[in-house]
């Protein structure tokens, strides 16, 4: 297998606007047909609009994605290879299409869901702050459940007050039940 280009997906690259963002070679080719590739030794970095770019194209294969609770998939791996990639920019750039609900409100979930068990210490503070965010602002039920459930994953008690603050936001019964079990697993890890 020759150089790929950064990215990529079904073997289709998606990030366009540069012919090599960045290149890995022998890299093994998962089961499916999916893949992605990052660079150990980057070249330069992307714009904030080329991951903006690459991640709305991720989004649109991620919309025709079945996903189920604990299964990895070639959406979520993927996803997850663009944040360590890319780390603040790919992060602000997910908030954005979230809270400007540019995504259904499945995929939503599913990416909330995936960057809390993204097992990586690299951008660790970015990700809980958007999972923060999102349990904060989103209108939606299920996408504050999936920041909630994001937050319970990544068992950081620093999200304690930002997940007390929703709590008492909160006007939906059963998310609020799921919280306070989660701030009681937060207060344990204290």
């Amino acid at each position: 297998m020759g150089k790929k280009t950064a990215w990529q997906v079904e073997n289709r690259p998606i990030a366009e606007g540069r012919e090599a963002i960045s290149t890995v070679s022998d890299a093994p080719e998962p089961a499916g047909g999916y893949s992605v590739a990052v660079a150990e030794d980057a070249l330069p970095q992307p714009s904030p609009s080329e991951v903006a770019l690459a991640l709305k194209a991720l989004f649109s294969l991620g919309e025709n994605t079945t996903f189920a609770v604990g299964i990895n998939n070639p959406f979520s791996t993927s996803l997850a290879a663009l944040i360590e990639a890319q780390g603040a920019a790919a992060l602000s750039a997910i908030e954005q299409m979230i809270l400007n609900e540019a995504t259904s409100i499945s995929l939503a979930a599913e990416t909330l869901d995936c960057i809390g068990n993204i097992e990586s210490a690299t951008h660790r503070i970015e990700r809980r702050r958007l999972l923060e965010t999102c349990l904060n602002k989103s209108r939606f039920v299920w996408v504050r459940d999936a920041a909630a459930v994001g937050l319970s994953a990544m068992d950081d008690p620093r999200s304690i007050a930002v997940l007390q603050q929703a709590i008492d936001r909160e006007e939906h019964h059963e998310l609020k039940a799921d919280m306070l079990q989660i701030l009681e697993q937060l207060e344990a890890t204290a």
